[in-house]
C-alpha cells in the first residue's frame, strides 16, 4: 500500500514536469473538437444558470446562481480567446 502511495506521488511529479510552458501555436482537429465540445458545455452552463437566477426568488439565492453564470461566461470567453485569429497572430509578434 505504501509503495503505491509513493509511486503515486512520482508519476504526479512527472506529469507536472511534462506540462508545456504555453500552448501551441496551431489546433489540431482534435484539439479545435475539444473546444467546441467546451464551448458547448459553457453556453448550456450559462443558460441553465441563467434561468434559475430569474426563477429564484430569494435574493441571495439569485445572486450566488448570478454569480455561478458569471463563472462560466468568463470560461467561455477564456475558450474563445484561443479560437481569435487576431489573438494568435499577436501572440506570434511578441
Amino acid at each position: 500500500m505504501q509503495t503505491q502511495d509513493i509511486n503515486a506521488q512520482q508519476m504526479g511529479k512527472g506529469m507536472q514536469q511534462n506540462r508545456m510552458p504555453e500552448p501551441p501555436q496551431i489546433i489540431t482537429s482534435k484539439d479545435l473538437s475539444y473546444i467546441r465540445d467546451a464551448l458547448s458545455w459553457e453556453l448550456a452552463a450559462i443558460k441553465k444558470f441563467n434561468h434559475f437566477a430569474q426563477e429564484a426568488q430569494d435574493e441571495k439565492t439569485r445572486s450566488v446562481i448570478q454569480k455561478v453564470g458569471q463563472v462560466h461566461q468568463k470560461h467561455y470567453n477564456n475558450l474563445l480567446k484561443h479560437l481569435n485569429p487576431a489573438n494568435s497572430a499577436s501572440k506570434l509578434k511578441s
